[in-house]
Parts: structure tokens; C-alpha cells; sequence
């Protein structure tokens, strides 16, 4: 059965033993301008392994940011793909995810669900919040818990902000701590980030398949590769990440050009559809800022089955 991880991603990008320059919380003068957006990308099998018993995948992601740095952002992301094993038996597998991070990253609310074809997999559901040294995590539904994790602990876009800005300060490495509140809500991740060179044309590398906004020329690009490992698992020694994503990441939060590997098999998603919203600075927060068009709904209308074939 394929079996995804996906509760961040950069696309979010999905959260740190820090380096220096990330021990403390972005401030709102320093932190990268994420831009509000939609993002649709078509996902294929790229590789897969002997034994992997998968002949193929294919299915779809849509991201959408929504929000200003004002407010704080809101995150809706439906990943729905269909997998087809070696005897040819199909497999629907649908991730839905949405989560609000507050403007100051003081605090993340979330909701994750994982269905296999109709079956309800996994879910968690809560919000955590930042202490002076800590995360308390408070999980709601179901399984009612309170939770803690304790040392410098970043959330998703929080987390984002810094690989922005460390690629922009010429950071080519960086460990980080992060929790999204995915899989269960009990699992606290590493994130190891390595950013490349930035790109001299911020449109090359392309795998995408539309034309893309001219405003999206202008904002700096970096090929950025991130592991993410399992923290909570108890394992010891030499750890495998849960999943790599590498990716081409601009400056204003939309990533491009994207690779899902899961060890055993490798997914590849090309950008078919792009939608940038109007952004709002923070020099203009407190005021009374119109914004030119409103920012769209995520999801009218759900990924239906009958598209993946």
C-alpha cells in the first residue's frame, strides 16, 4: 500500500536545533514577504524500487496561502493521489490539511486527515503553542491529549520564512526543529535544509507546464533540498528521513519544479496551475489597506477520483 508524508511541504512547505541566527522568532521587520497564492500541481511516479510493489502513481496537489502577515496566514492543502500496485489493484490516497499560524508565530491551529479510498487512516486535530522554551501542544477529537515539546521548535510557515531568509543571507545549511501538527499531532520533526546557488534566471530549471507570471521572473529562486526525520519514533543511531523534498524555492514562498522521495519510490510534480494574490506589507499593518481582489476559496469543489485516471 502507498503510504505518503506530506504535513509541511514547502510548496510547505511542511517545521528546530537552530543555527544561530534562527534561535529567536522571525520578527515581522525581518522575515520573507510571503505571498498569498494558489498552486496546482500534476504528481507522477518518477522512480520506484525493486520491491517497492508499485507500477505506477499519479494524482494531484493543490496549495493555497491565504491571509497577510498582518492577520497570519491560513494554509489549505489537498493532496489526492491514485496508485496502481504490481498485480494492478488501485488505491486512492487522500491527504487533507489546513492550519492557521499566527503573525507573531506565536501560535498553530490544525486539522489533518488521511483517507485510504473511504477509509478515515489517520487524523489529529488542536492547536500548539509557543512557550519560552517549549511548544505545548493541546489535541482535540477523538484522541483528547496535551502534549510538550521542550527546546527552540519552529512552526511550518515560520520555518519557511527562515529557509528564505538564510537563502537570502547566503545560508547554504541549516537543522532545524519543527512541528505542523501531521500524521497523528504527536510526532516533532528535524528538518535538514541545504539551499543551493541562487538561480542567475529565477525561471530556469523548469518542469512547470504553464506560462508563468512575469512577477515570478522578478523574485529570487534557490534549488533548496530538505529531509525530513521523524524525531519521535525512539529510533537511535543513523536515522532514514520520512521523506526528502527538493524543490525550487522563490523568495516570496511559491516553489516550483518538485520531488517527493519516500525511499522506496520517488514522486515528480510539474506546476500546471499558478495564481498569485495581491500581498500586503507589513508597513501597512494597522492600517486600512484595500486589497485589489479578494483572495479565492481553497478547494471549490473537491479532486474527484474519475480525474487521476
Amino acid at each position: 500500500m502507498l503510504k505518503l508524508r506530506l504535513g509541511h511541504c514547502l510548496c510547505g512547505i511542511a517545521g528546530s536545533s537552530l543555527t544561530l541566527s534562527f534561535l529567536l522568532l522571525p520578527s515581522l521587520s525581518s522575515a520573507a514577504d510571503l505571498q498569498p497564492h494558489k498552486a496546482v500541481y500534476d504528481m507522477r511516479l518518477s522512480s520506484a524500487q525493486n520491491g517497492a510493489d508499485i507500477s505506477d502513481v499519479n494524482g494531484r496537489m493543490v496549495y493555497e496561502l491565504s491571509g497577510s502577515v498582518c492577520d497570519g496566514f491560513t494554509v489549505d492543502l489537498r493532496f489526492v493521489v491514485m496508485s496502481v500496485d504490481d498485480e494492478g489493484q488501485e488505491t486512492i490516497t487522500d491527504l487533507r490539511s489546513t492550519y492557521f499560524e499566527a503573525p507573531d508565530n506565536s501560535q498553530l491551529s490544525f486539522a489533518y486527515k488521511t483517507f485510504i479510498d473511504d477509509f478515515l487512516a489517520e487524523q489529529a486535530q488542536g492547536t500548539a503553542e509557543h512557550q519560552s522554551s517549549k511548544v505545548d501542544v493541546d489535541l482535540s477529537g477523538p484522541d483528547e491529549k496535551k502534549l510538550s515539546f521542550d527546546g527552540s521548535i519552529m512552526f511550518p510557515l515560520q520555518h519557511l520564512h527562515s529557509v528564505i531568509d538564510g537563502a537570502a543571507g547566503g545560508q547554504h545549511f541549516m537543522v532545524s526543529k519543527l512541528y505542523d501538527g501531521s500524521v497523528t499531532g504527536e510526532q516533532l520533526f528535524e528538518a535538514t535544509t541545504v539551499v543551493g546557488r541562487k538561480l542567475a534566471d529565477p525561471l530556469s530549471q523548469r518542469s512547470d507546464q504553464l506560462s508563468l507570471p512575469n512577477a515570478l521572473g522578478d523574485a529570487d529562486a534557490w534549488p533548496v533540498s530538505i529531509a525530513y526525520f521523524n524525531l519521535s519514533d525512539g529510533a537511535r543511531g543513523e536515522r532514514t528521513p520520512d521523506y526528502q523534498l527538493r524543490t525550487v524555492l522563490h523568495e516570496n514562498g511559491v516553489s516550483r519544479s518538485m520531488n517527493l522521495n519516500y525511499g522506496v519510490f520517488e514522486l515528480e510534480g510539474a506546476l500546471v496551475e499558478l495564481d498569485l494574490k495581491p500581498m500586503v506589507h507589513v508597513s501597512t499593518c494597522g492600517s486600512s489597506v484595500v486589497l485589489e481582489e479578494e483572495v479565492s476559496a481553497p478547494f471549490a469543489g473537491a479532486i474527484k477520483k474519475e480525474q487521476l485516471r
